[in-house]
């Protein structure tokens, strides 16, 4: 995806997403807030997006953060793997992650 770029990102389950350096981030009763300065933004997550947002370390990808969560909560793959995509995409337009690109 370049820079400027007015698209949804493109990912899969095989992308690897980690937290973007600035946001500001806490957990709160299971339920993380972040706080993005640069866009003067703040967002609470429920717990299970928190989970999902504790997990992007740049080194799982979405397939696996999705795994786990099946673990966790009681949801199937695939549902937990659309979802993970989906909101792992809109962190990246909010500009609160960004894809690791692979070597």
């Amino acid at each position: 995806m370049s820079k400027g770029a007015d698209t949804t990102p493109d990912l899969g389950p095989q992308t690897r997403l980690r937290r973007i350096e600035g946001i500001a981030w806490r957990m709160i009763d299971e339920e993380a807030v972040l706080v993005n300065v640069r866009r003067d933004d703040v967002m609470h997550l429920n717990p299970v997006a928190s989970s999902l947002w504790s997990s992007l370390d740049g080194q799982a990808s979405l397939e696996d953060i999705a795994r786990s969560m099946t673990e966790e909560y009681d949801v199937d793959l695939e549902v937990a793997l659309a979802d993970a995509i989906t909101f792992a995409g809109s962190l990246v337009e909010q500009g609160a992650a960004e894809i690791v690109e692979l070597e």
